[in-house]
């Protein structure tokens, strides 16, 4: 977000990092003017890497990236390109070009590519930037590319329908569809990254699904009779999730085998039970930021935690510990209406739980010995989970036991 020689304050927005699945905005340490930039936009570095150099009253301040957590499955790194060549050698005098012709800030990696596609100064000038300031993104320039090859396209005649034998073309034409009803959309980062994960994850874990239907009408009339009330005095909106999460940790204390991981051979069950809840970010995809400890947390604490997180993932708030070391994961489809699906384990956990909505629907109770057809909220949670560690028999009562816990609900364990 800055340029060398701007000033900057402290806890103003220097840059911002994509990760595994987060993207997270860095402030600056101290106040001062920014007296260097080593790393490019769009330019993968090692965890650690210096990338800025800040000067506060004539000393510098070295900023790195954050430290990322590591993982018991994490590949080690690949080592990082060389910092200091990450400016194109060939664009030195570009940049100088640029210095002297315009006030117009460009990144070295959109001289990079305007370099790459003989884009000249002048076209650059006249781009349209969507960034800050309105400077050029990568987005920008890659778009004006296509639109200018576009039209060069459209300039070339149309080869004939038909040919005869004997006629032989000599270079191949490229001809373009005349209704222009595709667009090229580049996959951002995160995009990218869910993408690689999910193969992973359908190329690594034997996937089994189980579903169960559950009656949440103790749940639902509690939040019915008390959610104004914990709002006003605990500040915390009650929600089904938090019932739910709280219902899924007594599960993973009893049944800890769910709360493992495999590795090779080995298996890596966790005291701990670091929940994840995944997040809906339009339109980036999905996050699944954990909370860390679920199993010390009461409903209330729950409710809580699964509030910050949402709310921190939707402001780019995250941080990269907040994604990493998870152990079992809820995902909540219910929220789009969807009544239940068959969610993929989010690696390298060994199960996932999948919550529906809840709806009222006709079912049969039992009431003084008699049959009777009675309306009731009902909620389908189904678990996805790997068959290489976790059998259908203690996939099923994992299920049960949470089924129970939510329909024996009392009100002491808020």
């Amino acid at each position: 977000y800055k340029k060398t020689g701007d000033k900057i304050e402290k806890d103003e927005i220097l840059f911002e990092i994509s990760t595994d699945k987060v993207d997270t905005e860095v402030p600056s340490p101290e106040a001062g003017t920014v007296a260097e930039i080593l790393v490019a936009e769009q330019e993968t570095v090692e965890v650690g890497t210096v990338v800025a150099k800040i000067a506060t009253e004539g000393n510098y301040v070295h900023i790195q990236e954050p430290v990322v957590a590591k993982t018991v499955s994490e590949e080690k790194p690949k080592a990082p390109a060389q910092m200091h060549n990450n400016f194109d050698k060939g664009s030195a005098d570009d940049f100088n070009i640029v210095k002297e012709k315009s006030d117009k800030f460009y990144s070295p990696l959109v001289m990079s590519i305007a370099k790459k596609e003989n884009i000249t100064f002048d076209e650059l000038e006249s781009i349209k930037g969507t960034g800050q300031g309105g400077r050029v993104t990568k987005k920008d320039i890659l778009s004006y590319h296509e639109n200018r090859a576009a039209k060069k396209v459209e300039s070339t005649p149309k080869v004939p329908d038909k040919i005869t034998a004997s006629a032989r073309v000599k270079d191949p034409v490229i001809i373009s569809s005349a209704s222009g009803d595709v667009e090229k959309i580049e996959m951002d980062n995160i995009r990218q990254k869910i993408m690689q994960h999910m193969v992973r994850s359908r190329d690594t874990s034997v996937h089994v699904s189980a579903m169960i239907e559950v009656d949440m009408s103790k749940v639902h009339n509690f939040i019915k009779d008390n959610k104004d009330e914990y709002l006003k005095r605990e500040g915390v909106k009650l929600t089904y999730m938090a019932f739910i999460a709280h219902a899924a940790v007594k599960a993973l204390k009893e049944y800890s085998l769910l709360n493992s991981t495999i590795d090779g051979t080995t298996i890596l069950k966790k005291k701990y039970i670091n929940l994840g809840i995944a997040v809906a970010i339009q339109p980036t995809g999905l996050i699944v930021p954990n909370i860390k400890n679920a199993g010390e947390k009461n409903i209330l604490g729950l409710g809580r935690a699964i509030s910050d997180v949402a709310v921190r993932a939707r402001n780019k708030k995250l941080t990269p510990d907040d994604i990493s070391n998870g152990t079992f994961t809820i995902t909540n489809y219910g929220v789009f209406g969807t009544i239940f699906g068959t969610p993929i384990i989010n690696q390298p956990e060994v199960a996932i739980l999948g919550v529906g909505v809840v709806e009222k629907k006709p079912v049969v109770v039992e009431v003084e010995g008699m049959d009777m057809i009675a309306i009731r909220p009902i909620m389908s949670l189904t678990l996805s989970h790997d068959h290489r560690l976790i059998d259908g028999m203690l996939g099923g009562i994992f299920l049960k036991f949470i089924k129970d816990t939510l329909e024996n609900f009392e009100a002491g364990s808020v």
